[in-house]
């Protein structure tokens, strides 16, 4: 339930990849196709979710809390970074809890699920957490956050949710921030029509757990697509097939972690 970046975002974007304009692979269906009640759409898309890119390799959730805020908050928090980070208490180190009071913070309606609440274990073993040293670290702050959401008024629930249920929660209600393993994540849209140094920075290479934050916005059921963007990108729109989806935000690591965020925001 921990993210940060994991390429260098000091580079520019070459430039805008649009999902539904550009070439794409044939991607198919997921494996086992995603059941929607009548009242939910086939395709469903939410433009106004725009592209904030992460300013260090450690705030890609904090990008994507970003790209959900109102305009007004979203200017607020840019221009108040640093002061709000140490309000805060992260530093640099976020896990999806952080993310949940940020969002509180700013007024924000969602609910979050995880099949982890608290710290695991055996991420003492994990590369990614310093071997425990960034779980000692942010253990107390972590539990501390758990235990006082309830008297705050924050829905966490501790289940796993299904692609059926995400998929419903886009079209009717809002984006979803989606906790990922970076070597599983995939763009169909980068794979197509990006070719040396992007692709190598686009696909990272590593043995263990690299968690990475981004946002759903849409999905395409015909096609087996869910669209979203990467805060590792100035300006992209991304898409991957359901079935990459659920690899990535089911891998070890992850808590299956997902805000569900409402679109009836507060001004």
């Amino acid at each position: 339930m921990f993210g940060i970046g994991w390429v260098q975002i000091a580079r520019r974007d070459s430039g805008v990849n649009h999902c539904h304009k550009q070439k794409m692979p044939k991607t198919g269906p997921a494996p086992k196709r995603a059941r929607l009640p009548a009242d939910v759409p086939e395709t469903a898309a939410r433009p106004q979710v725009p592209a904030v890119q992460q300013r260090h390799r450690w705030d890609c959730g904090l990008a994507c809390v970003m790209m959900v805020l109102p305009e007004t908050k979203r200017r607020h928090f840019s221009d108040n970074f640093a002061a709000v980070c140490r309000e805060e208490g992260f530093g640099k180190s976020t896990w999806t809890i952080d993310l949940v009071y940020l969002l509180h913070r700013y007024g924000v309606q969602l609910r979050y699920f995880t099949i982890t609440p608290g710290i695991d274990p055996g991420y003492h073993r994990q590369s990614f957490y310093g071997y425990g040293k960034v779980l000692r670290m942010d253990a107390a702050r972590v539990t501390e956050r758990f235990e006082k959401a309830a008297s705050l008024g924050l829905q966490v629930d501790v289940r796993p949710v299904a692609a059926e249920e995400i998929l419903r929660h886009l079209a009717l209600h809002g984006p979803v921030i989606v906790l990922t393993d970076a070597r599983f994540l995939r763009c169909d849209v980068c794979r197509a029509n990006q070719a040396g140094s992007e692709l190598s920075s686009c696909f990272p290479c590593a043995s263990e757990y690299r968690g990475h934050y981004i946002v759903l916005y849409g999905y395409d059921l015909p096609k087996g697509v869910v669209f979203y963007r990467n805060p590792t990108f100035k300006d992209r729109e991304c898409c991957m097939s359901l079935g990459a989806l659920e690899k990535c935000r089911r891998s070890y690591g992850t808590d299956e972690d997902l805000i569900f965020v409402y679109d009836s925001w507060s001004s």
